[in-house]
């Protein structure tokens, strides 16, 4: 586009910001070439809110601004308003570039939680390798506990089978004593006889 048709359809319209901000009624544009950069310096009412912005009274809107645009300022002229970007809106490389780095965050981010589902899925294995691993810890602790326990049992065994041995050779003992008080009694009856 031309920039000095630009300046032409720039005059009887709404200087509008990106955001959304009406600045005012465009009423009169001079165009200015200083170092080869082209500057539109816009005078405009000030926007004043009234109850039909449709008809443009100039006694409705507040004193007059000046505004100096270049054409990187301009982001569209519409067919009531000028949409002004102040550089806020990138050019089309960096956007076409903006787009591609969406696209490759689009993929780390996918991957990324591919990755989280994977990390969740090894960990709940691990929580119940985990698990299982103090089971059988608590189950060896139980074995050693009886393992203990069995060899306590097998040394008391061990001294009641000794006391047991002693026991019956102290039967034995006392059996044959027993025998020969028997037989020294009846000896003796038989004498007295």
């Amino acid at each position: 586009m031309d920039d000095t048709s630009l300046s032409g359809q720039l005059h009887g319209k709404y200087a509008v910001d990106i955001d959304g901000t009406i600045r005012g009624y465009v009423e009169d544009v001079d165009v200015e070439i200083k170092n080869g950069e082209i500057y539109f310096h816009l005078e405009m009412y000030k926007h004043s809110r009234v109850h039909n912005v449709g008809f443009i009274e100039r006694n409705r809107y507040g004193p007059k601004l000046k505004l100096t645009l270049t054409p990187k300022d301009i982001v569209a002229v519409g067919k009531d308003c000028i949409i002004i970007g102040f550089g806020r809106i990138p050019d089309l490389k960096d956007i076409e570039r903006f787009k591609l780095v969406m696209a490759e965050n689009d993929g780390l981010k996918k991957r990324t939680k591919e990755c989280q589902e994977e990390l969740d899925a090894a960990m709940n294995k691990l929580e119940q390798k985990e698990e299982k691993l103090l089971e059988l810890q608590d189950k060896l602790r139980a074995l050693k506990r009886k393992e203990e326990e069995f060899d306590l049992v097998k040394d008391e065994l061990a001294r009641q089978k000794g006391e047991l041995q002693a026991a019956r050779e102290y039967i034995k003992v006392m059996e044959k004593i027993d025998q020969k008080v028997s037989q020294l009694i009846s000896s003796i009856e038989g004498q007295e006889e």
